[in-house]
């Protein structure tokens, strides 16, 4: 039975007849005092109006408004509830987030403001390599020196991010996509505020990494390739995730079950295998003295 409805009509309709049956034998059993003509009575009965109920609720149902005030068109559950909510829903959403309908404020204090005040050229320093290869460790050791230098400065940790801001998000693809996406926003937020940041994601996918340079900006975007081999980042796996990834228990972790590619062009590489902390924060140091300190 496709229509729900006229299934529950004819249920409805066997029901209340089969009470009108036995009703109908009893009253022709008390006025012939013959069991076989009662019964014969509701046979005969039970066909004629189970015929005549359905086909009048039936009419009654799509025809007879009285009572339906506010209905849609067809029954709704509360399955179909629950849809035209969420459809609702999106489409206010479509509308509320519609670009023509946002307009940038302008503020009287700018960028150069920042730069001229702050005495240096914001930069956004894009860490990507896998787990364990060291990105937190020369993020931090590096934040740490720039604010000794004078340097407005802020690390964006893939851990902590996901703690807060995108922890809503999972590790599937499109997850980390979306993952990405944001925290380039917030990059973009804190370089035209006039900082140095740091971010430290496994950020695996080289389309990603394109689109953060791209919402970003080409003059304030760098990446940083991390550089570590999968054993050695499995050896100093102090949180045990790369057990975890291998036993089954995590699943979409980057170098196991889902792929990492290895940056075509990145403007700086730390090869964390052969170099100490002191030795990669210095070639990031050196590289802020000669792009990114203003006269």
């Amino acid at each position: 039975m496709k229509n729900p409805d006229q299934l529950r009509h004819i249920l409805k309709t066997i029901s209340w007849r089969i009470i009108g049956t036995i009703d109908t034998m009893m009253i022709s059993y008390l006025i012939t005092n013959s069991i076989s003509i009662g019964m014969a009575i509701g046979g005969f009965e039970v066909f004629t109006k189970m015929l005549l109920y359905y086909l009048h609720e039936r009419v009654w149902f799509k025809y007879v408004s009285l009572g339906r005030h506010g209905r849609d068109e067809n029954p709704v559950g509360p399955k179909n509830k629950m849809l035209k909510s969420r459809a609702i829903e999106k489409q206010n959403a479509s509308h509320s987030h519609n670009p023509t309908n946002i307009v940038a404020q302008p503020y009287s204090l700018n960028l150069q403001d920042r730069i001229k005040k702050n005495g240096h050229l914001p930069k956004v320093f894009w860490m990507t390599g896998l787990s364990g290869s060291g990105k937190s460790t020369l993020a931090n050791a590096f934040q740490n020196l720039l604010f000794t230098e004078g340097y407005q400065v802020y690390v964006l940790d893939g851990d902590n991010v996901r703690g807060g801001l995108n922890k809503d998000l999972d590790f599937s693809d499109s997850g980390r996509v979306e993952n990405i996406r944001r925290i380039s926003e917030v990059a973009k937020l804190y370089a035209d505020a006039g900082f140095i940041v740091i971010t430290a994601f496994i950020s695996p996918f080289q389309t990603d990494r394109e689109h953060a340079r791209n919402i970003i900006g080409s003059d304030h975007f760098c990446e940083v390739f991390v550089d570590a081999p999968i054993e050695l980042c499995e050896k100093r796996d102090v949180k045990g995730l790369y057990k975890k990834a291998r036993a089954g228990e995590i699943s979409n972790f980057t170098g196991i079950t889902s792929s990492f590619e290895r940056p075509n062009s990145a403007d700086i590489i730390l090869n964390t295998s052969i170099e100490d902390i002191e030795t990669s924060v210095n070639k990031l140091m050196k590289f802020v003295n000669s792009t990114n300190r203003t006269v």
